[in-house]
């Protein structure tokens, strides 16, 4: 199938290989501060934290996946909890909210294997307590099964269970940061695709994700929303190519694929099933709607030939060559781009039946399946596990559930750290959340065309479903017993991607040179909101009564289950990282949208790095006229940019090269596009292959 419209398909490796060093740097700076955060929080003192590194041992040690109800934490996991730092010495295995202090950690080379663990006593010799209800098994399993495959293929790990316990959890929150790490390419490559290579727009929507503290927090825990993070914004990136007009099998079967990922990883995911079908359908109504405009375009075009073939019925200054007339001369090469017409593939116009089967086939082959036998076997999407603690009891109060439902998730978003046990100040949640929504809503009032706006309204529907699911799991469990549970901002970070694409997309509403400021204004709010909070949690766990940022570091590297060389030498590389980062931002300003060789934002140069070398000239087409206007049925083009959700027909020069030469593929109508990251051959339009003036071929203004 053709590319329709904007002739880039989703090619992953491509598109990695187009990624400018400005993004990698602000991975690699993201990745470098959730390895920080790894050993910032302590052990344990992350939501779930304990059950989920349990459950990942279960499958290490061969105990499989039980009925919900039927598992308990292992002895082995019991006896971390009380190696941690999770309690004190005389309870530890109730949560502990004081400073933790160094003189309670056990030296490194003295802390005992995973596998010797069960064999913990208490401080008066009792045994350990039984452990609690496991309820992570109504969860799927391949979070937990990366997990285990990591602990098998660490060194000296034995049979994935012979690590010292604090490698352990170590290890296990440093894989949840390499899933997180990637969310900053996963946004630019969205705004990127979006915006039309609007490298500004691109470059603030990657740094989003590091301006949320929580983020960093839970993705450098151990907890299964960080791969749902990621398999969440790999379906979202494939949606946003769907919708600007990828819809071959090729880009269905990747969709189906990250879907069927992200529901073997968590149930939330099954909002992204109505989305990607939706994107299916609204790509579709485009292209037939574009190929009804063509078709009433070309007969105006050849009614109006017809009209100016009889000499009697023009005159010379009906056959002016000024911008937005049609070119008179009968020994022209016929060009649809005189007409401003859409290039619509002849399968984009059919129902795309095949790549919704395609795509679902693959969706219940990697991760459906497993809820389909939920339903089968428990006659539910997904069961409860029995006996598992509820939550806080508020009786028949629904003005106290709303309170958190609302406040407390917002809150939860940006920065409830630990087991909500220290929080960022209102004020911050607040006034971050205000500059979210004005600029999602900046970015789909100000849209450059309707299609985008429709887009970006699309983007709104990960963090509301997301948000709409957890109310209602957590009102349903409300109205039948009174207690508080199921309520988090972590449930909502499968939107994080698609809600950081919307706000890079609000930036280009302030103008063109307004906008200019805004990577280096991103990079310092991130900064501030992470210092603040590395403070924040400084202070609460690991600072003691009367002391300092120099006790606190001692503290943490005391329990830390790396060497302070090693943590040092991250935080410094992190803070080189910064350094770097800023000067990009400040770099991206200076240079502003527009990349080299012609192409703005309106006018992608190339999919891949949005300018450059590769950049490419497009030619801008001139509006179908007729004695009376434009053709009717038919939308003319502005005369500002052509919207870049659809191909104009590139007029070729007078004496072009074969069909079959090297170098050109040409698809369903003979029209060659450059795949992402390669350049187009710069192209001559009408006024160029006969003589004319420079005026008619229109390029692209270089801005």
């Amino acid at each position: 199938m053709s590319e329709y419209p904007g002739g880039i398909r989703f090619r992953p490796l491509v598109l990695l290989r187009s990624v400018p060093l400005p993004i990698w740097l602000i991975t690699a700076l993201f990745g470098a501060l959730l390895a920080c955060w790894s050993v910032l929080v302590p052990q344990y003192h992350a939501p779930d934290e304990p059950n989920h590194v349990d459950a990942v041992l279960r499958l290490v040690q061969g105990d499989g996946w039980p009925h919900p109800g039927h598992a308990f934490v292992k002895p082995d996991g019991v006896g971390a909890i009380a190696a941690s730092p999770y309690g004190s010495e005389a309870v530890p295995y109730e949560l502990d909210h004081a400073p933790i202090v160094a003189d309670d950690a056990t030296p490194r080379a003295d802390r005992p294997d995973w596998d010797e663990l069960g064999q913990t006593l208490q401080a008066d010799g009792d045994p350990q307590p039984p452990g609690d209800i496991q309820q992570l098994v109504q969860h799927p399993p391949l979070y937990y099964w990366v997990g285990a495959a990591v602990l098998w293929a660490l060194p000296g790990g034995g049979d994935g269970d012979g690590l010292r316990w604090d490698v352990t959890i170590g290890a296990l929150r440093l894989m949840s940061a390499l899933m997180v790490m990637w969310l900053p390419v996963l946004a630019w490559a969205g705004a990127h695709r979006l915006s039309g290579g609007n490298r500004i727009a691109a470059t603030c929507a990657a740094l989003v994700p590091l301006a949320v503290p929580e983020l960093s927090h839970i993705g450098s825990s151990v907890n299964n929303d960080n791969l749902l993070a990621l398999t969440a914004g790999l379906a979202t990136l494939t949606i946003i190519y769907i919708l600007r007009g990828d819809t071959s099998l090729r880009t269905a079967a990747w969709a189906g694929g990250f879907i069927g990922l992200a529901l073997l990883t968590k149930s939330l995911a099954i909002v992204l099933v109505p989305m990607a079908a939706l994107a299916y359908l609204v790509a579709w109504l485009r292209a037939r709607r574009d190929d009804r405009h063509n078709r009433t375009s070309r007969t105006s075009r050849a009614s109006y030939l017809s009209y100016l073939s009889h000499p009697s019925r023009t005159s010379q200054a009906e056959r002016g060559r000024g911008r937005g007339t049609l070119d008179p001369d009968r020994d022209a090469p016929f060009l649809l781009a005189d007409t401003g017409l859409r290039t619509v593939p002849t399968g984009a116009t059919r129902a795309p039946w095949r790549q919704i089967l395609l795509g679902g086939g693959l969706m219940v082959a990697f991760g459906g399946w497993w809820w389909v036998v939920n339903i089968v076997r428990y006659r539910t999407f997904q069961p409860e596990t029995p006996n598992f603690p509820l939550g806080d009891y508020l009786g028949d109060d629904w003005d106290a559930y709303l309170d958190v439902l609302f406040n407390g998730a917002v809150t939860r978003w940006w920065g409830a750290f630990g087991w909500f046990e220290v929080t960022l100040p209102t004020v911050f949640v607040r006034t971050a959340s205000a500059i979210v929504i004005a600029l999602f809503a900046l970015g789909i009032i100000r849209a450059r065309d309707g299609r985008t706006r429709v887009d970006l309204l699309f983007l709104l529907w990960p963090t509301l479903g997301l948000f709409g699911l957890m109310t209602f799991q957590s009102a349903t469990g409300f109205s039948e017993h009174g207690h508080l549970s199921g309520i988090s901002g972590r449930y909502m970070y499968g939107g994080l991607t698609a809600l950081a694409v919307g706000v890079g997309m609000g930036v280009p509403a302030f103008g063109r040179q307004a906008a200019r400021a805004f990577p280096v204004l991103f990079f310092g709010a991130a900064a501030a909101a992470q210092w603040w909070s590395v403070k924040t949690v400084l202070a609460h766990f690991w600072e003691p009564a009367g002391g300092d940022l120099a006790d606190s570091w001692d503290a943490l590297t005391a329990w830390s289950p790396w060497s302070p060389s090693a943590v040092i030498t991250v935080v410094w590389v992190g803070v080189a990282l910064a350094v770097l980062v800023l000067v990009s931002c400040v770099w991206t300003a200076v240079r502003g949208d527009t990349p080299p060789g012609g192409a703005g934002p309106d006018h992608p140069a190339s999919p891949g790095l949005g300018g450059g070398r590769n950049a490419a000239r497009t030619i801008q087409p001139a509006p179908a006229t007729t004695a009376a206007g434009p053709a009717e049925g038919f939308e003319p083009l502005p005369a500002g940019p052509e919207p870049t959700d659809t191909i104009p027909i590139r007029p070729s020069a007078r004496k072009s090269a074969p069909a079959g030469s090297a170098g050109a593929k040409p698809d369903e109508q003979g029209l060659s596009e450059p795949p992402p990251g390669e350049s187009a051959p710069a192209e001559s339009g009408p006024s160029a292959a006969k003589g004319r003036p420079s005026s008619m071929a229109s390029p692209v203004p270089s801005h």
